[in-house]
């Protein structure tokens, strides 16, 4: 009897088909998700980037300067249009020769050294259609820079802490640009 129970739980197991469906959020492309912040007529925060990596942050609430400086800085940078950012090498560097490139093209190359004053390294406009690297020669760490985080910000400034031989870099997107002279 035991056995006749055992063999029909079994079969009506068995014969059970339930699927489950999960919908997966709709991935929205990064040119679409800058149409929709555009037209909101807003910077992007934190919560529109995905994937961030766990040495970056988004943040835009520090000191800056004002809207006129910062379009005369883009201007003799040359990184007015969209398909442009600025990377801002920081506090940290200390002489070590650092390279910016993508696949393409080295955007710089150099021995890089920090001005203790104004905690301003190098600033370097790159283009952000593709991902693009940092790479140090001290600690032989590189990091890369992905096209879709770079999209959507045009400051990056990048941070050095030579104890951290993994991953040397601090990396902080914004829209904000800090005084840098």
């Amino acid at each position: 009897m035991k056995k006749l129970a055992l063999l029909s739980l079994v079969l009506l197991f068995s014969m059970c088909k339930s699927t489950v469906t999960i919908f997966a959020p709709k991935e929205v492309a990064i040119e679409e998700k800058i149409a929709e912040i555009k037209e909101e007529n807003r910077l992007p925060e934190e919560k529109d980037v995905v994937d961030l990596p766990e040495y970056a942050q988004v943040r835009d609430d520090f000191r800056s300067v004002s809207e006129k400086s910062r379009e005369d800085y883009l201007k003799g940078m040359k990184a007015t249009e969209d398909n442009y950012s600025v990377v801002i090498l920081t506090k940290g560097f200390k002489g070590e020769n650092i390279t910016v490139s993508n696949e393409d093209r080295s955007f710089y190359r150099g021995m890089t050294m920090s001005d203790l004053k104004s905690g301003i390294a190098k600033s370097i406009r790159v283009d952000n259609t593709k991902d693009f690297t940092l790479t140090d020669g001290f600690t032989e760490g590189s990091l890369t820079i992905e096209s879709n985080h770079a999209k959507m910000f045009k400051f990056i400034y990048v941070m050095k802490n030579n104890a951290d031989k993994e991953t040397p870099f601090r990396v902080t997107f914004s829209n904000t640009l800090r005084p840098v002279r």
